[in-house]
């Protein structure tokens, strides 16, 4: 009986970490050229990068940029942009809509995300990995 119930509590937790890390930057694949744009969905928010002036296709993704809140704070702040390689090398970086309902943005409990500093010397946190699953975070969104 005591196995069972910690079965059930390890299933029960595992599901609740899923939930809390269920946002992600858009793997290469899900990646299309749109009237003139890369654009994805993942998750719950779409994705976009500038106009681009070729028509080419995304890679690989290379890494993601976190602009807290206030200080380091990994609670409050929100994902800048996912960036990828094209197939001709080409950055290009996919920010969200700002059409979607997002309050915050906040780190998952990651090892991949790390302090550094932007050219400005303000305090961003940076995950580089090829899994975008790796640089997961979790969206607030509003109360209604």
């Amino acid at each position: 009986m005591i196995r069972q119930l910690m079965c059930v509590l390890l299933l029960m937790v595992g599901g609740v970490a899923h939930v809390q890390a269920d946002q992600g930057c858009p793997y290469s694949s899900a990646i299309k050229y749109v009237d003139g744009h890369f654009q994805a969905t993942a998750g719950t928010l779409v994705w976009q990068s500038p106009k681009i002036g070729y028509r080419d296709f995304v890679d690989q993704f290379i890494g993601a940029i976190f602009t807290p809140g206030k200080e380091q704070d990994r609670e409050n702040g929100y994902v800048d942009k996912c960036s990828y390689l094209t197939g001709d090398g080409q950055r290009v970086d996919l920010r969200y809509s700002k059409s979607a309902e997002v309050e915050t943005m906040s780190l998952t409990g990651t090892l991949h995300w790390h302090l550094a500093s932007d050219p400005f010397g303000l305090p961003v946190y940076i995950c580089q990995d090829s899994q975008p699953d790796n640089c997961a975070f979790t969206v607030k969104k509003p109360k209604n």
